[in-house]
């Protein structure tokens, strides 16, 4: 565990005390595949939140880069709605304390699905149709074409929750890596999107100049993924 873990954990632990309920790593970071990129992630969970507790959780990140934290109360698990629960069954590293995670369902995992195909596809065409960066009036395009493709990023990771989901849906394990993952897929545009993520760090200034080959590529996986959707709902 990298220092900076323990140290940021060490200080929660003291800080929270008592209202700690869980403490819990995950991400990439907490399964050894992460990028240049990739953020410290914290699941929090606390018996109650208070603005005091809030409070002393920023001190604790202020000036830190890399992190992300995800505060939830025992009272919000238990209303976790039906979407990504899986989150709590794989890849967490427990720092502190002890949860019950949410009960994966069926359903659940098929409304994981419906959701990330939405969420692509609408950001996939929404860039291949306005981002050309004269629609963003006012910005400067430098920016933008960072973000967009940073943004575009952030839908291949998606892409990559939706492939393992559907891995799970289909009864087989659960794939913790992308590695493990990528030797589990035949089609080409999958096995695109999961090396696209582990080699972002030297790709992303190609997607910043040129972003259109991943929204098209992003595009692609979605619009299959919602044919996989409505094959299974028919059978």
């Amino acid at each position: 565990m990298p220092a900076e873990v323990r140290e940021v954990a060490d200080a929660l632990i003291e800080s929270l005390g008592d209202n700690l309920t869980a403490l819990l790593w995950h991400g990439s970071r907490a399964r050894g595949e992460q990028t240049a990129e990739s953020d410290h992630d914290l699941i929090v969970v606390l018996k109650q939140v208070s603005e005091e507790a809030l409070s002393s959780m920023r001190s604790i990140f202020r000036g830190r880069s890399l992190w992300s934290t995800y505060v939830k109360t025992e009272e919000e698990l238990r209303q976790y709605p039906v979407t990504n629960r899986l989150q709590f069954h794989h890849g967490l590293v427990a720092l502190h304390g002890r949860i019950d995670a949410p009960p994966v369902t069926k359903e659940g995992l098929q409304e994981d699905l419906r959701r990330w195909a939405t969420d692509v596809l609408h950001e996939a065409r929404y860039r291949i149709i306005h981002g050309a960066g004269r629609e963003y009036t006012g910005m400067d395009w430098e920016y933008v074409r960072i973000r967009t493709a940073r943004w575009l990023y952030y839908q291949t990771k998606l892409a990559l929750l939706a492939m393992k989901t559907r891995e799970v849906l289909n009864d087989a394990a659960y794939p913790a890596t992308r590695a493990e993952l990528r030797a589990r897929l035949t089609n080409a545009d999958e096995i695109a999107i999961v090396d696209t993520i582990s080699a972002w760090a030297a790709a992303k200034s190609q997607y910043e100049d040129d972003f259109m080959p991943l929204a098209f590529l992003l595009d692609r996986f979605a619009r299959n993924l919602v044919h996989e959707l409505e094959a299974g709902e028919q059978r």
